[in-house]
């Protein structure tokens, strides 16, 4: 059984029943990244950084694709290439693509595979 939320228990609370079929955070394909130590991007000291899949359009996976045909890349499955993947998470969180190369390895492979996985989810 799932794990109910501090909302749905006063929900509960208030109601006396809870419903199972609401849409959780843990339902999210958002993600946020917290960093190991802070990082600087864009001149600014980052502790976490939120990635909002969800608020992403397809023409920002237009905009991707066009990017890369521009400079002579092409990827024929979005899922396991990672610098898709890196340009997606960066327009996830509003940041430049250079910003999430930059970061320490570990972060930049979590961050990447968040992309990948909300690829995934959404059937890409």
């Amino acid at each position: 059984m799932a794990e109910l939320t501090n909302k749905e228990v006063k929900e509960a609370e208030k109601t006396g029943t809870v419903d199972m079929n609401s849409t959780s955070e843990a339902d999210s394909l958002n993600y946020i990244h917290t960093f190991k130590k802070p990082v600087e991007i864009e001149g600014e000291m980052y502790e976490s950084i939120a990635f909002n899949y969800e608020d992403l359009t397809g023409e920002d996976v237009e905009a991707i694709e066009e990017e890369l045909q521009q400079q002579s890349k092409y990827v024929i499955s979005p899922e396991i290439s990672k610098i898709f993947q890196c340009i997606l998470a960066a327009k996830a969180a509003k940041v430049g693509s250079d910003e999430i190369r930059r970061l320490p390895v570990g972060d930049y492979l979590k961050i990447v595979n968040s992309a990948r996985d909300f690829l995934v989810s959404v059937g890409y």
